[in-house]
């Protein structure tokens, strides 16, 4: 069966039969639900004392020392963290626990025009201010920015390493093939809890680093790292802090006045953070400076929280306009290139900020690597996304000779080449991709489910699998026929009646289509929205 999307439907439980002993212990959805998931069922309940001890971490007992020293003698510490969520909740976990310690200790995040990382000149003019230097989310693959460096630094980063490695004390996961895997798949920010735990012990702090599991659940949200049993624990703990605070908790006045404007009021899900949380403390980052995103993480000031978050909304609603702009005229270049393996546009130097969430709303639309340029006079910047297990990391390698600065994930690339070089790019990049498997669209339902068995029953069922995230997803179940009448309709939302049931669609591409099934009979997609039982549609039968 295929969607009005584009996408085939793969009904899971045709495949996938639970066992008895599931079906006795969770019931027929759960069980299903797990099974589909191959999930363990011992990793349902998250205990901080399954975490896996940092042992094998690469030199983070020399850097958790190296710190230890520069506190105890007064030397000045600068943290250089990153532009988006994990970059920034790294650099908050760090900053927050060194200042407590005593530390004399800055904080910096660059901004997207200037770019990702640290440059040469940067680094010189760090050399002679500060004693010793942490990035946060960036700085492996720095080689040539500290080589003439004569500052110790330490690199807290989980990027794919290549090449010559800079000098420095890195604690990156990736550069040990002896690291757990779960490990290999952590974010910064959960790396800088994990050394934050350890400085504590190392100066006898008496501090409960647990409080900053909600800034590292954030970031591991955010940068989508899978939902293995370290990051389950974490992003699960960090939603019980969340919900905590939400409900007057603790002293993060910041957090919790954006989550009361966003509107998210008895409880805080994984989507919260994945599709509100996060999109609007990148905000900042994308249009202006990241540091304003920070501020608001860190205050204990109720009056200041509200001015950061009125501050963060109105950079969100630039953030909106400019995505929406960037995006036409990217569409409009990539209806040309259906023929295509890969889609390349480009775009003007303001589009900069919101490249990535283009790249992957044309990787989504067109089913195929996507790559987003933003043009300047010298340097232009482009980010790369692929679909969920699509590698554009390893063919942007053979032509790594053209980039300026690069690095990334399997699924998320960012570069910066000369201006000049674009035509040179576009040629070669086009083979470097010729070999990338198309993927045919799917969607992945988990089974069969009349909106009639919808209960409290299966909701708390449901609710009791969170957190849902990569490597997790959220269920997705198969209606009966229904006919569809649209109640409200517009680009980014509409919203249907089916049945006795509320249907809200707040995928562009679908809602441009929906309005034309009014009165038709067909199945749906849908996923649940516990908390109003709304029904969230993912497709309809074509």
């Amino acid at each position: 069966m295929r969607g009005i999307s584009g996408r085939d439907w793969v009904l899971l439980s045709q495949f996938i039969k639970p066992n008895e002993e599931l079906l006795s212990k969770f019931g027929e959805v759960k069980a299903q639900i797990i099974s589909n998931r191959n999930l363990d069922e011992n990793l349902l309940e998250s205990k901080l004392k399954d975490l896996i001890p940092p042992s094998n971490l690469p030199a983070m007992d020399e850097a958790v020392e190296r710190i230890k020293d520069s506190v105890l003698k007064g030397k000045r510490i600068v943290l250089f963290g990153d532009y988006d969520v994990d970059g920034i909740t790294g650099t908050a976990i760090l900053y927050d626990f060194l200042k407590s310690a005593g530390a004399r200790v800055v904080p910096l995040l660059p901004s997207r025009r200037r770019g990702y990382g640290l440059t040469k000149e940067l680094a010189r003019k760090l050399s002679r201010y500060a004693d010793l230097l942490i990035t946060v989310d960036n700085g492996t693959n720095a080689t040539e920015e500290l080589r003439e460096l004569d500052l110790p630094v330490i690199i807290l980063d989980h990027h794919n390493p290549r090449g010559e490695l800079p000098k420095a004390t890195m604690v990156n996961p990736k550069l040990s093939g002896e690291v757990p895997r779960e490990f290999r798949e952590i974010s910064s920010s959960g790396l800088a809890f994990y050394m934050s735990a350890l400085l504590r012990r190392e100066l006898q702090l008496d501090k409960d680093v647990r409080e900053y599991l909600w800034l590292a659940c954030m970031g591991t949200v955010a940068d989508v790292m899978p939902l293995n049993r370290l990051n389950r624990i974490i992003v699960s703990k960090g939603i019980q802090l969340l919900n905590y605070i939400l409900k007057g908790g603790g002293k993060a006045e910041g957090i919790r006045a954006l989550m009361e404007r966003i509107g998210i009021r008895n409880s805080v899900s994984s989507k919260d953070i994945a599709f509100s949380i996060a999109p609007r403390l990148n905000a900042p980052g994308r249009v202006s400076k990241p540091y304003l995103s920070l501020k608001l993480l860190l205050t204990e000031d109720a009056v200041k929280a509200r001015l950061f978050v009125e501050a963060v909304d109105r950079l969100n609603e630039l953030r909106k306009r400019l995505t929406q702009q960037a995006l036409e005229e990217a569409m409009h270049q990539a209806t040309s290139q259906t023929d295509k393996n890969l889609i390349l546009v480009t775009l003007d130097q303001w589009a900069g900020g919101v490249a990535g969430i283009v790249a992957g709303r044309l990787a989504s639309q067109f089913s195929r690597p996507a790559i987003v340029f933003s043009i300047a006079k010298e340097y232009s910047t482009a980010s790369v996304r692929g679909l969920e297990g699509m590698d554009v990391y390893t063919p942007l390698e053979s032509i790594s000779h053209l980039f300026l600065k690069w690095g990334g994930h399997s699924s998320a690339v960012g570069l910066t080449i000369r201006t000049e070089d674009l035509p040179i790019f576009q040629r070669l990049v086009r083979d470097a991709f010729s070999h990338v498997e198309r993927l045919q669209p799917s969607v992945y339902v988990d089974m069969e489910l009349p909106t009639t068995k919808i209960n409290d029953r299966l909701i708390e069922d449901l609710r009791s699998l969170e957190p849902y995230g990569e490597g997790f997803p959220e269920p997705v179940f198969l209606s009966e026929p229904l006919r569809l009448e649209p109640v409200y309709v517009n680009r980014d939302r509409v919203i249907l009646k089916a049945g006795k049931h509320r249907l809200v669609s707040w995928n562009e591409s679908l809602n441009s289509v929906l309005p034309s099934l009014k009165g038709l009979v067909r199945k749906l997609l849908y996923q649940v929205d516990g908390r109003n039982r709304d029904l969230i549609l993912v497709d309809a039968e074509a």
